[in-house]
């Protein structure tokens, strides 16, 4: 067991979810290790059980659960869960998103803008609107949006993946600015880009040395350091 940095997690409930895989991962582990509650969350029952099954060697409390957080009625749903579990979360980590492969807007389909939309920005409000009244009924609580430096800079994501971050960012001031009064801080973290198995597979060794030189500490993050900012958060 790593030493604790935040004692003050010592039983919250965290969901993160998109936790089954990369950072998202990670990030349920990070909090694990600081005495949370953790549900991992995921489509893929097979990488959830992995994930658990890696938090509960720690000695920690954890259930993992899979759901479309682009419905809400799953999100009902996962909710209802957790709290026969553990009870009303005390933080959000709506971490699920993806598809930011770059492709030409010109190239996009309606059906490829829609569904980008959907999971990237659409997930995270219908998670805010689940999981948020109950932390403004208690009058604490935190809520952490993953976004993406494309939603500030043109990148080689695509349109769709760019446009949607743009407005997850836009999204977390609204939702701080109403839920601040409350006592429910909200924050959004907007990485570039992070080692995963995703980026391996699509980027040859010698691209992502070429892109490490471009960045300020002249490396690609890691999951961890996306971990240990939303922990700080």
């Amino acid at each position: 067991m790593e030493q604790r940095n935040y004692p003050d997690l010592e039983n919250k409930i965290v969901l993160v979810t998109g936790s089954s895989k990369a950072l998202g991962a990670e990030t349920a582990r990070a909090f694990a290790l600081e005495g949370a509650k953790v549900v991992v969350h995921g489509r893929d029952q097979q990488a959830i059980d992995s994930v658990v099954a890696s938090i509960a060697e720690t000695g920690a409390a954890c259930i993992g659960i899979a759901a479309n957080t682009t419905s809400a009625q799953a999100l009902e749903r996962m909710r209802a869960e957790i709290g026969a579990h553990f009870g009303e979360i005390d933080v959000l980590a709506a971490f699920a998103g993806g598809k930011g492969d770059p492709l030409p807007i010109l190239d996009m389909s309606e059906e490829h803008w829609r569904r980008v939309i959907d999971m990237d920005l659409n997930s995270k409000f219908l998670s805010a609107k689940v999981f948020a009244p109950a932390m403004k009924a208690r009058g604490r609580g935190n809520i952490l949006l993953m976004s993406s430096t494309s939603g500030r800079l043109v990148s080689q994501a695509s349109a769709a993946y760019g446009a949607a971050q743009a407005a997850c960012l836009m999204f977390m001031r609204h939702l701080a600015q109403e839920l601040g009064p409350s006592g429910v801080r909200v924050n959004a973290i907007a990485p570039s880009i992070v080692h995963n198995e995703r980026i391996d597979a699509s980027m040859p060794a010698a691209m992502q040395v070429k892109a490490a030189e471009s960045l300020p500490l002249r490396r690609i993050a890691t999951p961890k350091d996306i971990a240990q900012a939303a922990l700080f958060l």
